[in-house]
Protein backbone atom coordinates (compact mmCIF):
# COMPACT_ATOMS: atom_id res chain seq x y z
CA UNK A 1 0.00 0.00 0.00
CA UNK A 2 2.77 2.40 0.92
CA UNK A 3 4.59 1.60 -2.31
CA UNK A 4 1.47 2.39 -4.35
CA UNK A 5 1.02 5.68 -2.55
CA UNK A 6 4.68 6.47 -3.24
CA UNK A 7 4.26 5.73 -6.95
CA UNK A 8 1.13 7.89 -7.01
CA UNK A 9 3.00 10.77 -5.39
CA UNK A 10 5.87 10.35 -7.85
CA UNK A 11 3.36 10.42 -10.71
CA UNK A 12 1.79 13.64 -9.46
CA UNK A 13 5.21 15.30 -9.33
CA UNK A 14 5.24 15.30 -13.14
CA UNK A 15 2.46 17.91 -13.21
CA UNK A 16 2.79 21.62 -12.60
CA UNK A 17 1.41 23.35 -9.52
CA UNK A 18 -1.27 24.94 -11.69
CA UNK A 19 -2.54 21.56 -12.89
CA UNK A 20 -2.40 20.14 -9.36
CA UNK A 21 -4.48 22.98 -7.87
CA UNK A 22 -7.02 22.91 -10.70
CA UNK A 23 -7.25 19.13 -10.57
CA UNK A 24 -7.69 19.17 -6.79
CA UNK A 25 -10.41 21.84 -6.93
CA UNK A 26 -12.36 20.19 -9.74
CA UNK A 27 -11.88 16.72 -8.24
CA UNK A 28 -13.20 17.84 -4.85
CA UNK A 29 -16.22 19.55 -6.47
CA UNK A 30 -17.01 16.50 -8.60
CA UNK A 31 -16.53 14.11 -5.68
CA UNK A 32 -18.68 16.15 -3.33
CA UNK A 33 -21.27 16.72 -6.05
CA UNK A 34 -21.41 13.04 -6.92
CA UNK A 35 -21.75 12.09 -3.26
CA UNK A 36 -24.45 14.69 -2.71
CA UNK A 37 -26.28 13.53 -5.84
CA UNK A 38 -26.21 9.88 -4.75
CA UNK A 39 -27.34 10.76 -1.25
CA UNK A 40 -30.14 13.00 -2.54
CA UNK A 41 -31.27 10.38 -5.04
CA UNK A 42 -31.22 7.65 -2.39
CA UNK A 43 -33.12 9.82 0.08
CA UNK A 44 -35.61 10.78 -2.62
CA UNK A 45 -36.19 7.15 -3.56
CA UNK A 46 -36.69 6.17 0.08
CA UNK A 47 -39.11 8.98 0.75
CA UNK A 48 -41.02 8.45 -2.49
CA UNK A 49 -41.15 4.70 -1.88
CA UNK A 50 -42.70 5.31 1.51
CA UNK A 51 -45.05 7.86 -0.03
CA UNK A 52 -45.96 5.36 -2.75
CA UNK A 53 -46.89 2.77 -0.13
CA UNK A 54 -48.94 5.33 1.81
CA UNK A 55 -50.82 6.28 -1.34
CA UNK A 56 -51.36 2.60 -2.14
CA UNK A 57 -52.81 2.04 1.33
CA UNK A 58 -55.02 5.12 0.91
CA UNK A 59 -56.29 4.02 -2.51
CA UNK A 60 -56.89 0.44 -1.37
CA UNK A 61 -58.64 1.67 1.79
CA UNK A 62 -60.88 3.95 -0.32
CA UNK A 63 -61.81 1.07 -2.64
CA UNK A 64 -62.40 -1.18 0.37
CA UNK A 65 -64.69 1.39 2.00
CA UNK A 66 -66.66 2.20 -1.15
CA UNK A 67 -66.81 -1.37 -2.42
CA UNK A 68 -67.86 -3.06 0.83
CA UNK A 69 -71.59 -2.58 0.20
CA UNK A 70 -71.23 -3.49 -3.45
CA UNK A 71 -69.41 -6.69 -2.51
CA UNK A 72 -71.92 -7.62 0.21
CA UNK A 73 -74.85 -7.00 -2.15
CA UNK A 74 -73.11 -8.91 -4.94
CA UNK A 75 -73.20 -5.84 -7.18
CA UNK A 76 -70.21 -7.05 -9.14
CA UNK A 77 -70.88 -4.69 -12.07
CA UNK A 78 -70.76 -1.65 -9.81
CA UNK A 79 -67.67 -3.05 -8.11
CA UNK A 80 -66.00 -3.50 -11.50
CA UNK A 81 -66.84 0.09 -12.47
CA UNK A 82 -65.38 1.28 -9.16
CA UNK A 83 -62.02 -0.43 -9.65
CA UNK A 84 -61.77 0.70 -13.28
CA UNK A 85 -62.53 4.32 -12.38
CA UNK A 86 -60.01 4.19 -9.58
CA UNK A 87 -57.38 2.77 -11.96
CA UNK A 88 -57.98 5.57 -14.50
CA UNK A 89 -57.73 8.31 -11.87
CA UNK A 90 -54.39 7.14 -10.40
CA UNK A 91 -51.33 7.06 -12.65
CA UNK A 92 -49.25 4.93 -10.31
CA UNK A 93 -51.83 2.15 -9.99
CA UNK A 94 -51.19 -0.85 -12.25
CA UNK A 95 -53.92 -3.17 -11.06
CA UNK A 96 -56.76 -3.45 -8.54
CA UNK A 97 -58.17 -6.77 -7.39
CA UNK A 98 -61.16 -7.24 -5.05
CA UNK A 99 -61.35 -10.64 -3.36
CA UNK A 100 -64.28 -11.90 -1.29
CA UNK A 101 -63.98 -13.54 2.10
CA UNK A 102 -63.18 -16.88 0.45
CA UNK A 103 -60.36 -15.23 -1.56
CA UNK A 104 -62.31 -15.51 -4.77
CA UNK A 105 -61.89 -12.76 -7.36
CA UNK A 106 -64.91 -10.44 -7.38
CA UNK A 107 -63.47 -7.68 -9.62
CA UNK A 108 -60.14 -6.82 -11.23
CA UNK A 109 -58.60 -4.51 -13.80
CA UNK A 110 -56.59 -7.03 -15.82
CA UNK A 111 -57.54 -7.16 -19.50
CA UNK A 112 -55.51 -10.17 -20.58
CA UNK A 113 -56.55 -12.60 -17.90
CA UNK A 114 -56.12 -12.64 -14.16
CA UNK A 115 -52.66 -13.74 -12.91
CA UNK A 116 -53.27 -16.44 -10.40
CA UNK A 117 -49.91 -15.76 -8.71
CA UNK A 118 -51.52 -12.87 -6.90
CA UNK A 119 -53.71 -15.36 -5.02
CA UNK A 120 -50.61 -16.88 -3.44
CA UNK A 121 -49.48 -13.60 -1.89
CA UNK A 122 -49.97 -13.33 1.88
CA UNK A 123 -53.06 -11.59 3.19
CA UNK A 124 -53.21 -9.10 6.05
CA UNK A 125 -53.16 -10.73 9.45
CA UNK A 126 -56.13 -10.22 11.78
CA UNK A 127 -56.00 -6.69 13.11
CA UNK A 128 -53.42 -5.61 10.52
CA UNK A 129 -54.49 -2.44 8.69
CA UNK A 130 -52.52 -3.18 5.50
CA UNK A 131 -49.84 -5.48 4.18
CA UNK A 132 -47.25 -4.48 1.55
CA UNK A 133 -45.32 -6.97 -0.57
CA UNK A 134 -42.89 -6.48 -3.43
CA UNK A 135 -43.95 -8.31 -6.56
CA UNK A 136 -41.82 -8.88 -9.66
CA UNK A 137 -43.88 -8.51 -12.83
CA UNK A 138 -43.23 -8.11 -16.52
CA UNK A 139 -42.97 -4.34 -16.23
CA UNK A 140 -40.73 -4.49 -13.21
CA UNK A 141 -41.02 -4.41 -9.44
CA UNK A 142 -44.44 -3.42 -8.04
CA UNK A 143 -45.61 -2.68 -4.52
CA UNK A 144 -48.61 -4.93 -3.77
CA UNK A 145 -50.77 -3.30 -1.08
CA UNK A 146 -53.41 -5.53 0.53
CA UNK A 147 -56.12 -3.87 2.67
CA UNK A 148 -58.87 -5.92 4.38
CA UNK A 149 -62.53 -5.10 3.78
CA UNK A 150 -64.43 -4.76 7.06
CA UNK A 151 -61.50 -6.18 8.97
CA UNK A 152 -61.15 -9.04 6.52
CA UNK A 153 -64.61 -10.48 7.11
CA UNK A 154 -65.90 -9.27 3.73
CA UNK A 155 -62.76 -9.72 1.68
CA UNK A 156 -59.54 -8.00 0.59
CA UNK A 157 -58.49 -5.27 -1.86
CA UNK A 158 -55.12 -5.58 -3.58
CA UNK A 159 -53.61 -2.59 -5.33
CA UNK A 160 -50.42 -2.80 -7.40
CA UNK A 161 -48.43 0.44 -7.20
CA UNK A 162 -45.69 1.12 -9.79
CA UNK A 163 -42.61 3.17 -8.84
CA UNK A 164 -41.82 4.03 -12.49
CA UNK A 165 -43.06 7.61 -12.29
CA UNK A 166 -41.17 8.16 -9.08
CA UNK A 167 -38.05 6.69 -10.64
CA UNK A 168 -38.42 9.02 -13.60
CA UNK A 169 -38.69 11.89 -11.17
CA UNK A 170 -35.61 10.61 -9.36
CA UNK A 171 -33.71 10.37 -12.65
CA UNK A 172 -34.85 13.87 -13.55
CA UNK A 173 -33.66 15.06 -10.16
CA UNK A 174 -30.33 13.32 -10.69
CA UNK A 175 -30.04 14.93 -14.12
CA UNK A 176 -30.69 18.38 -12.68
CA UNK A 177 -28.21 17.71 -9.91
CA UNK A 178 -25.61 16.54 -12.45
CA UNK A 179 -26.14 19.66 -14.51
CA UNK A 180 -25.75 21.77 -11.39
CA UNK A 181 -22.61 19.84 -10.43
CA UNK A 182 -21.10 20.42 -13.88
CA UNK A 183 -21.92 24.11 -13.66
CA UNK A 184 -20.36 24.30 -10.19
CA UNK A 185 -17.35 22.34 -11.47
CA UNK A 186 -16.98 24.80 -14.34
CA UNK A 187 -17.12 27.70 -11.90
CA UNK A 188 -14.63 25.88 -9.65
CA UNK A 189 -12.37 25.27 -12.62
CA UNK A 190 -12.46 28.95 -13.57
CA UNK A 191 -11.85 29.93 -9.97
CA UNK A 192 -9.01 27.45 -9.63
CA UNK A 193 -7.50 28.76 -12.87
CA UNK A 194 -7.63 32.34 -11.61
CA UNK A 195 -6.21 31.21 -8.27
CA UNK A 196 -3.36 29.36 -9.94
CA UNK A 197 -2.67 32.40 -12.10
CA UNK A 198 -2.43 34.52 -8.98
CA UNK A 199 -0.27 31.96 -7.16
CA UNK A 200 1.98 30.70 -9.94
CA UNK A 201 2.64 33.91 -11.86
CA UNK A 202 4.99 35.36 -9.21
CA UNK A 203 6.60 31.92 -8.82
CA UNK A 204 7.22 31.69 -12.59
CA UNK A 205 8.58 35.23 -12.62
CA UNK A 206 10.82 34.30 -9.72
CA UNK A 207 12.01 31.23 -11.64
CA UNK A 208 12.86 33.38 -14.70
CA UNK A 209 14.87 35.78 -12.55
CA UNK A 210 16.61 32.80 -10.92
CA UNK A 211 17.56 31.43 -14.36
CA UNK A 212 19.04 34.77 -15.37
CA UNK A 213 20.89 34.95 -12.07
CA UNK A 214 22.30 31.49 -12.78
CA UNK A 215 23.47 32.89 -16.14
CA UNK A 216 25.37 35.62 -14.20
CA UNK A 217 22.77 38.33 -14.87
CA UNK A 218 22.17 39.81 -11.43
CA UNK A 219 20.55 43.05 -12.59
CA UNK A 220 16.98 41.81 -13.04
CA UNK A 221 14.54 41.75 -10.13
CA UNK A 222 11.24 39.95 -9.61
CA UNK A 223 8.11 42.10 -9.11
CA UNK A 224 7.45 42.57 -5.36
CA UNK A 225 4.01 40.95 -5.55
CA UNK A 226 1.27 40.93 -2.87
CA UNK A 227 2.08 40.94 0.86
CA UNK A 228 1.61 37.19 1.24
CA UNK A 229 4.05 34.31 1.68
CA UNK A 230 5.06 34.42 -1.99
CA UNK A 231 5.61 38.17 -1.73
CA UNK A 232 7.82 37.62 1.32
CA UNK A 233 9.79 35.02 -0.64
CA UNK A 234 10.12 37.37 -3.62
CA UNK A 235 11.37 40.25 -1.52
CA UNK A 236 13.84 37.97 0.26
CA UNK A 237 15.04 36.71 -3.13
CA UNK A 238 15.47 40.28 -4.42
CA UNK A 239 17.43 41.18 -1.30
CA UNK A 240 19.66 38.16 -1.89
CA UNK A 241 20.22 39.32 -5.48
CA UNK A 242 21.10 42.80 -4.22
CA UNK A 243 23.72 41.34 -1.91
CA UNK A 244 25.01 39.00 -4.61
CA UNK A 245 25.24 41.87 -7.06
CA UNK A 246 27.13 43.96 -4.54
CA UNK A 247 29.42 41.03 -3.78
CA UNK A 248 29.93 40.46 -7.50
CA UNK A 249 30.69 44.15 -8.00
CA UNK A 250 33.29 44.05 -5.23
CA UNK A 251 34.68 40.79 -6.58
CA UNK A 252 34.88 42.18 -10.13
CA UNK A 253 36.53 45.34 -8.88
CA UNK A 254 39.10 43.38 -6.92
CA UNK A 255 39.65 40.99 -9.81
CA UNK A 256 40.03 43.90 -12.17
CA UNK A 257 42.63 45.43 -9.89
CA UNK A 258 44.41 42.09 -9.56
CA UNK A 259 44.49 41.57 -13.31
CA UNK A 260 45.58 45.16 -13.89
CA UNK A 261 48.32 44.76 -11.28
CA UNK A 262 49.29 41.45 -12.81
CA UNK A 263 49.56 42.97 -16.29
CA UNK A 264 51.52 45.88 -14.92
CA UNK A 265 53.85 43.48 -13.15
CA UNK A 266 54.23 41.46 -16.34
CA UNK A 267 55.03 44.66 -18.22
CA UNK A 268 57.60 45.68 -15.58
CA UNK A 269 59.28 42.26 -15.54
CA UNK A 270 59.31 42.12 -19.34
CA UNK A 271 60.84 45.58 -19.49
CA UNK A 272 63.50 44.70 -16.91
CA UNK A 273 64.31 41.46 -18.71
CA UNK A 274 64.63 43.34 -21.97
CA UNK A 275 66.50 46.34 -20.66
CA UNK A 276 68.76 44.71 -18.09
CA UNK A 277 69.02 40.96 -18.55
CA UNK A 278 68.80 41.18 -22.33
CA UNK A 279 71.42 43.88 -22.56
CA UNK A 280 73.68 42.00 -20.12
CA UNK A 281 73.45 38.84 -22.16
CA UNK A 282 74.06 40.81 -25.36
CA UNK A 283 77.18 42.32 -23.83
CA UNK A 284 78.25 38.86 -22.66
CA UNK A 285 77.84 37.46 -26.17
CA UNK A 286 79.89 40.32 -27.63
CA UNK A 287 82.62 39.79 -25.02
CA UNK A 288 82.74 36.06 -25.65
CA UNK A 289 83.04 36.76 -29.37
CA UNK A 290 86.00 39.05 -28.69
CA UNK A 291 87.52 36.47 -26.34
CA UNK A 292 87.14 33.81 -28.99
CA UNK A 293 89.02 35.93 -31.53
CA UNK A 294 91.73 37.16 -29.10
CA UNK A 295 92.60 33.80 -27.59
CA UNK A 296 92.59 30.94 -30.07
CA UNK A 297 93.37 28.42 -27.30
CA UNK A 298 90.01 29.30 -25.64
CA UNK A 299 88.06 29.48 -28.90
CA UNK A 300 86.07 26.31 -28.39
CA UNK A 301 85.14 27.12 -24.82
CA UNK A 302 84.24 30.71 -25.68
CA UNK A 303 82.15 29.57 -28.66
CA UNK A 304 80.22 27.10 -26.54
CA UNK A 305 79.58 29.75 -23.87
CA UNK A 306 78.50 32.19 -26.58
CA UNK A 307 76.00 29.68 -27.99
CA UNK A 308 74.58 29.05 -24.53
CA UNK A 309 74.28 32.78 -23.89
CA UNK A 310 72.55 33.24 -27.27
CA UNK A 311 70.12 30.42 -26.48
CA UNK A 312 69.41 31.98 -23.10
CA UNK A 313 68.79 35.34 -24.79
CA UNK A 314 66.32 33.70 -27.19
CA UNK A 315 64.50 32.10 -24.27
CA UNK A 316 64.35 35.45 -22.52
CA UNK A 317 62.90 37.05 -25.66
CA UNK A 318 60.29 34.28 -25.73
CA UNK A 319 59.56 34.87 -22.05
CA UNK A 320 59.26 38.61 -22.66
CA UNK A 321 56.82 37.94 -25.47
CA UNK A 322 54.74 35.70 -23.22
CA UNK A 323 54.82 38.14 -20.34
CA UNK A 324 53.83 41.24 -22.28
CA UNK A 325 54.30 41.49 -26.04
CA UNK A 326 55.29 44.99 -27.08
CA UNK A 327 53.22 44.57 -30.24
CA UNK A 328 50.08 44.48 -28.10
CA UNK A 329 50.80 47.93 -26.71
CA UNK A 330 52.24 49.44 -29.88
CA UNK A 331 50.26 47.84 -32.73
CA UNK A 332 47.12 46.37 -31.13
CA UNK A 333 45.39 43.03 -30.72
CA UNK A 334 45.45 41.61 -34.25
CA UNK A 335 49.19 42.12 -34.99
CA UNK A 336 50.11 40.82 -31.53
CA UNK A 337 47.98 37.69 -31.99
CA UNK A 338 49.29 37.14 -35.52
CA UNK A 339 52.85 37.09 -34.19
CA UNK A 340 51.87 34.91 -31.22
CA UNK A 341 50.12 32.23 -33.33
CA UNK A 342 53.07 32.20 -35.72
CA UNK A 343 55.52 31.55 -32.88
CA UNK A 344 53.07 29.02 -31.38
CA UNK A 345 52.83 27.09 -34.66
CA UNK A 346 56.64 26.96 -35.08
CA UNK A 347 57.25 25.95 -31.47
CA UNK A 348 54.63 23.17 -31.18
CA UNK A 349 54.38 22.02 -34.80
CA UNK A 350 50.62 22.70 -34.92
CA UNK A 351 49.15 24.37 -37.99
CA UNK A 352 47.24 27.52 -37.01
CA UNK A 353 44.79 29.26 -39.35
CA UNK A 354 44.46 32.86 -38.17
CA UNK A 355 41.70 35.06 -39.64
CA UNK A 356 40.27 38.47 -38.86
CA UNK A 357 36.84 39.76 -39.81
CA UNK A 358 34.99 43.02 -39.44
CA UNK A 359 36.51 46.43 -38.88
CA UNK A 360 40.23 47.02 -38.40
CA UNK A 361 39.80 49.00 -35.18
CA UNK A 362 41.97 49.54 -32.17
CA UNK A 363 40.09 48.34 -29.12
CA UNK A 364 40.33 49.61 -25.57
CA UNK A 365 43.65 48.49 -24.11
CA UNK A 366 42.05 46.41 -21.35
CA UNK A 367 39.77 44.63 -23.83
CA UNK A 368 42.73 43.86 -26.10
CA UNK A 369 44.65 42.47 -23.14
CA UNK A 370 41.64 40.37 -22.09
CA UNK A 371 41.18 38.82 -25.54
CA UNK A 372 44.92 38.28 -25.98
CA UNK A 373 45.13 36.38 -22.69
CA UNK A 374 42.05 34.29 -23.50
CA UNK A 375 43.43 33.26 -26.90
CA UNK A 376 46.84 32.66 -25.32
CA UNK A 377 45.33 30.42 -22.61
CA UNK A 378 43.18 28.54 -25.13
CA UNK A 379 46.16 27.79 -27.39
CA UNK A 380 48.23 26.79 -24.38
CA UNK A 381 45.52 24.31 -23.45
CA UNK A 382 45.58 22.96 -27.01
CA UNK A 383 49.33 22.39 -26.80
CA UNK A 384 49.11 20.73 -23.38
CA UNK A 385 46.00 18.55 -23.67
CA UNK A 386 44.37 18.43 -27.11
CA UNK A 387 46.96 16.54 -29.19
CA UNK A 388 45.61 18.53 -32.12
CA UNK A 389 47.09 18.83 -35.61
CA UNK A 390 45.36 22.05 -36.63
CA UNK A 391 43.81 25.04 -34.89
CA UNK A 392 41.60 27.81 -36.24
CA UNK A 393 41.56 31.26 -34.64
CA UNK A 394 39.00 33.83 -35.85
CA UNK A 395 38.83 37.40 -34.52
CA UNK A 396 35.68 39.34 -35.46
CA UNK A 397 35.68 43.07 -34.64
CA UNK A 398 32.53 45.17 -34.93
CA UNK A 399 31.76 48.69 -33.68
CA UNK A 400 29.76 47.35 -30.72
CA UNK A 401 31.21 43.88 -30.17
CA UNK A 402 34.35 41.82 -30.54
CA UNK A 403 34.45 38.03 -30.60
CA UNK A 404 37.09 35.33 -30.78
CA UNK A 405 36.63 31.67 -31.73
CA UNK A 406 39.38 29.08 -31.16
CA UNK A 407 38.64 25.64 -32.61
CA UNK A 408 40.91 22.58 -32.70
CA UNK A 409 40.67 19.03 -34.07
CA UNK A 410 42.09 17.40 -30.95
CA UNK A 411 40.85 14.63 -28.68
CA UNK A 412 38.32 16.85 -26.90
CA UNK A 413 36.91 16.25 -23.43
CA UNK A 414 33.66 16.17 -21.47
CA UNK A 415 33.07 19.64 -19.99
CA UNK A 416 30.80 18.12 -17.31
CA UNK A 417 33.51 15.80 -16.00
CA UNK A 418 36.70 17.82 -16.37
CA UNK A 419 37.20 20.62 -13.87
CA UNK A 420 37.37 24.11 -15.29
CA UNK A 421 40.38 24.94 -13.16
CA UNK A 422 42.48 22.25 -14.84
CA UNK A 423 42.07 23.81 -18.26
CA UNK A 424 42.07 27.39 -17.11
CA UNK A 425 38.47 27.84 -18.19
CA UNK A 426 37.49 29.50 -14.93
CA UNK A 427 40.09 32.25 -15.39
CA UNK A 428 39.04 32.75 -19.01
CA UNK A 429 35.41 33.11 -17.97
CA UNK A 430 36.33 35.55 -15.21
CA UNK A 431 38.29 37.72 -17.65
CA UNK A 432 35.38 37.80 -20.10
CA UNK A 433 32.82 38.49 -17.36
CA UNK A 434 34.78 41.55 -16.19
CA UNK A 435 33.77 43.29 -19.42
CA UNK A 436 30.22 41.96 -19.58
CA UNK A 437 31.21 39.20 -21.98
CA UNK A 438 30.42 35.52 -22.17
CA UNK A 439 32.65 32.55 -22.83
CA UNK A 440 31.24 29.31 -24.25
CA UNK A 441 33.05 25.97 -24.46
CA UNK A 442 31.84 23.12 -26.66
CA UNK A 443 33.67 19.81 -26.66
CA UNK A 444 33.15 16.08 -26.74
CA UNK A 445 35.56 13.14 -26.49
CA UNK A 446 37.11 12.66 -29.93
CA UNK A 447 35.26 15.64 -31.40
CA UNK A 448 37.63 18.53 -30.82
CA UNK A 449 37.02 21.67 -28.78
CA UNK A 450 35.60 25.09 -29.55
CA UNK A 451 36.10 28.11 -27.30
CA UNK A 452 34.05 31.18 -28.21
CA UNK A 453 34.08 34.51 -26.39
CA UNK A 454 32.04 37.67 -27.03
CA UNK A 455 32.72 41.02 -25.37
CA UNK A 456 30.54 44.11 -25.88
CA UNK A 457 32.38 47.35 -26.65
CA UNK A 458 29.75 49.79 -25.40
Amino acid sequence: MGERVGRLLDWTQAFSVRVKIMGLAVGMVLLMGLGASLLAQSAFLRSTSAELERRGVSIASDVAARGADLLLTHNLLGLQELVLATLQNNEDVRYIVVLDARHRVAAHTFTGGFPTDLLRLPFPAPGERARVELVMTEEGLLHDVAVPILGGSAGTVRVGMSPQRLRREAMDLAHRLSTMILLVAGVALAGAYLLTQVLTRPILQLAEVAKEAAAHNLSRRAPPGPPDEIGVLTRAFNEMLDRLQESQRVKDELLDRVIAAQEEERRRIARELHDETGQSLTSLIVGLKALEEAHPEARDTAAELRRQAAATLDEIHTLILALRPRALDELGLVPALRRFVSDFSQKHGIRVDFQTLGDDLRLPARVETCLYRIVQEALTNVARHARARAVSVVIDVWPHQVSAVIEDDGVGFDPNQVGGGRLGLAGMRERAALFGGQLRVESSPGGGTTVAVKIPLE
